[in-house]
């Protein structure tokens, strides 16, 4: 029997790029032996996350040391949610049957806050004057010089 560990990160308080996840497990046969990790997914749980494809997968060192898990940045640039699937330990590709147990997992990477309410934006490359009116007028001082052919004042 193996005893694969799940845990689902529910949504981070804004949006990281993730850069690396921090675990700390330990040299005896209970350690996480592979991991995969799924990026954004709400729907998984033990009865699909197996046949699933992994955003990433590692495998894991088995030492009691905190590892450094760099993950592909570019995969891993918008992470709202992180799921993390322990499959198997060293136990279990021996027969053994063991739990699989983990002292720390954390988290490097750039934490962005998103914003609730709508963003409005206007960007013109090249504002037409026609498009604006100023007190009454339309095109009147914006974009232009306010002069008209002439160089004599246009207002």
């Amino acid at each position: 029997m193996i005893h694969s560990l799940y845990a689902h990160v529910h949504s981070f308080a804004g949006q990281v790029r993730l850069h690396s996840i921090h675990l700390r497990t330990s040299a005896s046969p209970s350690a996480p032996s592979h991991l995969k990790v799924f990026l954004n997914r709400d729907d998984l749980d033990f009865n699909n996350i197996s046949d699933t494809k992994a955003t990433q997968s590692f495998n894991l060192p088995q030492t009691s040391d905190v590892q450094d898990i760099l993950v592909k940045r570019q995969l891993f640039n918008a992470t709202r949610s992180l799921t993390l699937f322990f499959e198997k330990n060293f136990a279990s590709e021996t027969g053994d049957d063991e739990d699989t147990r983990i002292a720390y997992v954390g988290f490097k990477g750039d934490f962005m806050k998103l914003n609730k309410e709508a963003v409005e934006v206007l960007y013109e490359s090249a504002a037409r004057p026609t498009d604006h009116k100023v007190a009454g007028k339309v095109g009147a001082g914006m974009g232009s010089s306010g002069l008209d052919g002439g160089g004599r004042q246009g207002f």
